[in-house]
Order: structure tokens, then sequence, then C-alpha cells
């Protein structure tokens, strides 16, 4: 009976313990099914919390493009600010510096516009004809130097009233006083008045003090025009020769014109002159003289072609000179100029505005500038650069000189005044060219050395001098034989080699085959055979091998022959053409005594 009642009683205890279970696992369902509703309230949070935050992005993107719109639209207005400022700021500048040029300058429009009527011919016939009185002229001209005491052109103007009434007294003391206030432009006006007027002899006088009273090393543009009208012969023969005596005075005093006996040209330096005509010498092609440059080698021909291109100078000047100039140095007889070149002159000098007034154009230009961009700097800037004259800038002589000869078309220059800095220049073009020869001369060796396969000759440069090339052939020939005699003999049957391969042919064919097996016995067997096999072609090609050393021998002995029977061809050529280059020196000296003898 115990027995039984013990399962049952077990039984009683599990059926408790799981209905324990039961209750435990129903209230943590329980407890899972709030905590499942929990976790929906939170799902349903996180949705609601994640379409605020997508909204708030949008707001904020939304915030960002109007900051971003904000922030364009103010830089736009705060540069348009600045603009309109810089606007404002030159309108008002501009504004005072018109009040001020009016206050300073405008006295001296009316003062050109005197001077520019007392100096037409056509005032000069009214006077003379009693057209116009005198003393209106004088009232006129006397005024002017009262408004405008310290500029120029009001006493310049009242010297040419006073010259109308013969009053030489006043008209002394009123150039005078133009003279003190500026007295290269006063000598040029009274010097082109006085040849408007036909008073050459004084037109003369004035430009001769004109001339002297210029700095050679900053010549104004006005002189291009002044130069054009002088050697046009638009002020007489006088005022040509004055100016071809300055020029050559200048040119004697130019330390980059003059050219000292003790100084020595070469390529790479040198004058002004100097750099031009070695530009114009000839270069000696890639193509020409190839078995000359080929024999002489890189040094010695460097040298000779150096000095054969100085020989070129003269000649190449000359062609030069006689395309640029076909009429010659002296150019054809032409019909003095009827005055275009003194009136431009008259009226640009006329017209030239005074340093202060020039700077304060200047300055009005550039406001200007400002107010045409809208107050855009950068632009404005541009915009005044370009609009700058690129001749406003002072000359030198050297530059005119050079440029009227060698440069005609960077100079607004007639054929008249080119010619005149032609003539100015010539001494000195004549003696560099000189020189270069001389220098030529120098590079010109008596002999040269000629190097064909190791075989070297001298040969004569003078051609009187020089041997027929048939000697210089054999002797060559000769070498080259001998040389290849001696290679052909040098070739000779090596015993040691042969005994060294028979006695490794021997070792492998004793030793090594008959102890190996499968392929490599057939690889060492080849190999012994091969070993046996070369002191035998080693015995009997020594034939081959000096035929082949022969042929190679007739080979270079063919090319060499013929490199130097082309070598000596154009060794011929060259010098010749040197000297003949350097012979047209006197061509060249010749060309500018045209005008010496005239």
């Amino acid at each position: 009976m115990e027995d039984w009642l013990e399962p049952d009683s077990a039984l009683h205890r599990i059926s408790e313990r799981i209905e324990g279970v039961e209750e435990g696992q129903g209230r943590h369902e329980e407890k899972l099914d709030s905590f499942r509703g929990g976790l929906h309230g939170v799902q349903a949070d996180v949705v609601r919390l994640s379409s605020e935050v997508t909204n708030v992005r949008q707001e904020i993107a939304e915030l960002e493009s109007a900051v971003t719109d904000t922030r364009q639209t103010l830089d736009t207005f705060i540069e348009q600010y600045g603009r309109d400022r810089e606007v404002s700021k030159a309108q008002a500048e501009l504004s005072r510096l018109t009040t001020e040029w009016h206050a300073n300058f405008a006295q001296r429009k009316q003062t050109r516009a005197l001077a520019r009527g007392l100096v037409h011919t056509l005032t000069a016939q009214a006077i003379y004809r009693n057209v116009v009185n005198t003393a209106t002229v004088r009232a006129c001209s006397e005024e002017r130097l009262l408004l405008e005491p310290t500029y120029w052109l009001a006493p310049a103007t009242m010297a040419v009233a006073a010259k109308f009434r013969n009053e030489d007294e006043q008209g002394g003391r009123a150039r005078a006083h133009a003279c003190a206030l500026d007295a290269a432009k006063a000598n040029l006006f009274f010097s082109l008045t006085c040849s408007r007027l036909g008073d050459e002899n004084e037109a003369a006088a004035w430009m001769d003090l004109y001339l002297q009273s210029l700095d050679p090393d900053e010549l104004g543009q006005d002189f291009f025009v002044v130069l054009d009208a002088i050697a046009s012969r638009e002020l007489g023969e006088k005022a040509l020769g004055y100016a071809q005596q300055a020029m050559a005075r200048w040119n004697r005093g130019n330390s980059h014109l003059v050219i000292g006996a003790d100084t020595t040209p070469d390529m790479r330096g040198g004058t002004h002159l100097e750099s031009r005509l070695m530009n114009l010498r000839s270069r000696i092609a890639e193509n020409r003289y190839t078995a000359l440059r080929e024999t002489c080698g890189d040094h010695q021909w460097e040298v000779l072609r150096g000095g054969w291109e100085l020989a070129t100078v003269p000649d190449m000047t000359l062609s030069y000179l006689r395309r640029v100039f076909p009429d010659g140095v002296d150019g054809v007889d032409t019909p003095v100029s009827g005055g275009g070149h003194v009136e431009s002159a008259l009226e640009r000098l006329i017209d030239q505005l005074e340093l202060d007034e020039a700077d304060m154009r200047v300055k009005m230009r550039r406001l200007e500038r400002i107010i045409e961009h809208e107050g855009d700097l950068e632009e404005a800037v541009r915009a005044h650069e370009s609009s700058l004259a690129p001749d406003s800038a002072p000359v030198a002589l050297i530059t005119l000189l050079d440029q009227a000869v060698f440069e005609p078309d960077e100079v607004r220059l007639g054929p008249p005044a080119r010619l005149m800095a032609l003539r100015a220049i010539w001494p000195g073009l004549e003696n560099v060219a000189q020189r270069f020869i001389a220098l030529s001369q120098h590079r010109l060796p008596r002999h040269i050395t000629l190097s064909v396969a190791g075989w070297s000759c001298r040969v004569a440069t003078d051609l009187r001098l020089m041997v027929e090339p048939e000697p210089l052939v054999d002797e060559l020939t000769t070498y080259i034989e001998q040389q290849t005699q001696v290679q052909s003999d040098a070739v000779v049957r090596r015993w040691p080699r042969v005994v060294a391969a028979l006695v490794i042919g021997a070792f492998s064919g004793a030793l090594v085959v008959p102890f190996v097996d499968g392929v490599a016995r057939w690889i060492f067997a080849l190999l012994t055979i091969g070993i046996f096999t070369w002191p035998i072609w080693e015995i009997w090609s020594l034939p081959l091998r000096k035929k082949h050393v022969r042929d190679q021998g007739n080979r270079l002995r063919y090319e060499a022959v013929t490199t130097l029977v082309k070598a000596l061809r154009q060794h011929e050529d060259f010098f010749e053409e040197w000297r003949e280059a350097m012979g047209q020196l006197t061509s060249l000296t010749q060309w500018g005594m045209q005008h010496e003898h005239k």
C-alpha cells in the first residue's frame, strides 16, 4: 500500500507544481501583454517623433535657403553699395577737378586758339593787307600774357604779334620770356612759325637752338614730326644742315653708338648696331658642308662656322639696305614738301598739354572710366590703361635711329626722315661691318685638319696653295690598306682555345656521358659533339675570317675616300665663299660713299 501511495503523492506534488507554473505563466503572459501594449505605444510615439523630425528638417532646409538668399541679396547690396559709393566719390572728385580745371586752365584754350590763328598764313596776309588792325592783334596777345603769365605760349604769341607790328624790342623781350618758361617748346614754336611765314634763315636759327636744347636720350614724340619736316626740307637747307650736325654730335656723344677701337664684337653681345648686323648675317644650313663638318670635328667646325657667318655681314647688310632704301643712301631728288609736316608739328605743339594739365587730365580720365564702368575699379583700371597712348613715352636717339633703319614700320617717319637716320648712323654701321670683317679675317686659319677613319691631314685654306686631292686620296687609301692588312694578319688560329675545347670534350665524353642515364645522357652527348665541332670550325674558318676583315677594310676605304673627296670639294667652296663674302665690304663702303661724295 505504501508503495502505491508514494507515486500518488509524487504525482500530486508534480501536478501542484504544474499548476503553479501555469499560474506563473499566466501572470507572465499578462505582463507580456501589458509590455506589448507599451511597445505599441512607444512605436506610435517614435513614428510621430520621426514625422516631427522630418518636418523640422524641412523647416531647417527652408530656413537655410532663405538665409542663403538673404546672404546673396546682402552681398549684392553691399557690392552695389560699394560701387555706388565709388561712383559717387568719382563724380564728386570729377566735379571738383572740372571746376579746378576751368579755374586754372580755361584761359589756355583761348591762348591756343589765338596762337593757332596768329600763325596761320591767312592771318599774316590779312594783317599785311590792313584787313586786321595790328592794335587789335597786340591787345589780344597782351591780354593773353596778362591772363597766363606762366604759360610759355602766351609770351610766344605776343612775340608773333610784335613781329607783325615790327616791334623788335618788344618782340625780343617776349621771346626771351617764352624761352625762360620753356626753351625747347618756345624755340620750336618760333622755328615753325618763321618757316610758315617764309623766313627760312630765322627758322633755321631757331631750329638750331631747339636742337641744342634737346636731350638725345629723351626725345619727345614731337621730334618725329619735326624730323619729318626737316628731312622734307620744309624748314630750308640750313635747318637740314643744323639737324644733321646735331645728330652727328649726338652720335659721337652717345656711348651706345660710339664703337671703341679696343673692343671686340662678339655674337653674344656688343653695341646695338652690332646686334642688328649680327641678326642680318647668313646662317649655314644643317644640310650644307656635311662632309666638311664631319671631317673637321665639332670644335674646329664651330670656329670656322662663326668666322664664315661673320664674313657674310656686309653682303647681307647691303642686301637689306638696298631692299629698304632702293634709291640709295641719298634717295631721289624729291621736291620740297608743301608744308604739311610743319603744319602738323605746329598744331601738335600748340595743342600739347603742359605737365600740370596732363596730370589733371589723366586723373579726370581715370574718374570718368570709374563712372562709365559703374564703380567697377578693376574694369576701370583696365580701360584706363588701354586708353593711354602707347607713344607718349620719350624715346632715345639710339632707339629712334635703330627703328627708322631696321624697323621702319615701328616708327611714323617718312622716307626722307628714314634716309636721314641712315646717314646719321652710317659711320657707325660701316665701322661695325669693318670690325666684323677684321674678326672674320682673324678667325680664318691658314690650315685646317681633316680626319677620316683615324687618318688626318692638314689642308691649306688659301686656294692658291691647295694640293690636288689625288695624293691625299692615295695616302688615305694606303693608310687604310695597311690597317686592314694588320687586322687581317692579326686573325690567326687560337690554339689555346682549341686545346681547351678538346680537353673539355674528352672529359665530358669519358667521365660524364657513360655515367648518366636518360635525357641527361643525350644532352651531354650533344654538348660533347658541339665541343669537338668547334675546334674543327676554328681551324678551317681562318680564310673566311680573313676575308671578312678585308671586306670590311674595302668598305671602310670606299666610304673614307668618298667622304674625303666630298670634304675637299666642300672645303674649296667654303673658303672661296668666305673670301668672296669678305670682299663685299668694299661694295658696302662704295654704296655708302655715294652720300659722302655729294
